[in-house]
């Protein structure tokens, strides 16, 4: 502390020889802790809010709402909910990328997430993240809904016909088919601000894991879309086939899997 208090205040409160110069300097020291205080919580507080406005630019609109509304400590301590989770990815992305450059692949890329995107958010859900050709979606973030389930279910069919027309336009180029995977979980999940420098507002836990496990047995199951029983008894519509009974990495529990058709 000493270090950081100006000289003058050390050099009165050293040549002091009576009681009131003493309590002046102890003053003065109180006072500058107090403001080394002040500036440090300012500070911090700028950095929170430099993370949340980023946050704002950078992410969907409904989530830039909720964090350009919402205090920056709120958003950092986070909330458990419940949702709905989806996952999708490109089946065979590897042999559709091996025969065109990367700036080609970049292009397929960026219209994959543009109409992924559109898709998804058309009923109504977030797209929490891109990563690759796999794209992650919640439904009920930032506000819970009793159709979350419906309007995922919705999304994976409105991803699906994206798909189907996007690869009857690649074919009259002479191009390859685009297919998708998709899986579908409900359950609790964490949502909040995450991380120190790089900061992203996202959705964690397990019913995260298991979603992206369901996509990935879409590739095992021969099915196109494989969610598991939390979803269809939370869907107020759904035609569900059982596909299989076992355990899934990240589940508590043996789980009852099903196939829904995408084709409406």
């Amino acid at each position: 502390l000493l270090t950081a208090v100006p000289a003058p205040l050390l050099l009165g409160l050293a040549s002091a020889t009576g009681s009131v110069p003493v309590t002046l300097g102890l003053a003065g020291l109180a006072l500058t802790s107090l403001a080394l205080q002040v500036r440090r919580l300012r500070s911090a507080a700028r950095v929170v809010t430099r993370h949340r406005d980023n946050l704002a630019r950078l992410a969907a609109p409904a989530v830039a709402r909720l964090v350009a509304e919402t205090d920056p400590f709120t958003l950092r301590a986070g909330r458990e909910q419940e949702a709905t989770v989806l996952f999708a990815d490109i089946r065979d992305f590897t042999r559709l990328c091996e025969t065109v450059s990367p700036g080609d692949v970049a292009a397929f890329l960026a219209e994959f997430r543009c109409r992924a995107a559109e898709a998804i958010e058309a009923s109504g859900g977030l797209v929490d993240k891109f990563v690759g050709d796999e794209v992650m979606a919640v439904f009920g973030v930032p506000h819970a809904a009793l159709d979350d389930t419906d309007r995922a279910i919705a999304a994976a069919r409105s991803l699906a016909a994206a798909m189907l027309i996007w690869t009857r336009e690649r074919e009259q180029a002479g191009m390859p088919p685009v297919r998708i995977g998709i899986g579908l979980h409900r359950g609790p999940v964490f949502v909040g601000a995450i991380g120190a420098e790089r900061v992203e507002f996202t959705a964690v836990g397990d019913t995260v894991n298991v979603a992206r496990r369901l996509e990935q047995m879409t590739r095992t199951t021969d099915c196109d879309c494989v969610v598991s029983e939390a979803v269809v008894r939370d869907a107020t519509s759904c035609e569900a086939r059982i596909v299989a009974v076992q355990p899934v990495r990240g589940a508590r529990a043996v789980l009852r899997l099903f196939a829904i058709a995408l084709a409406t």
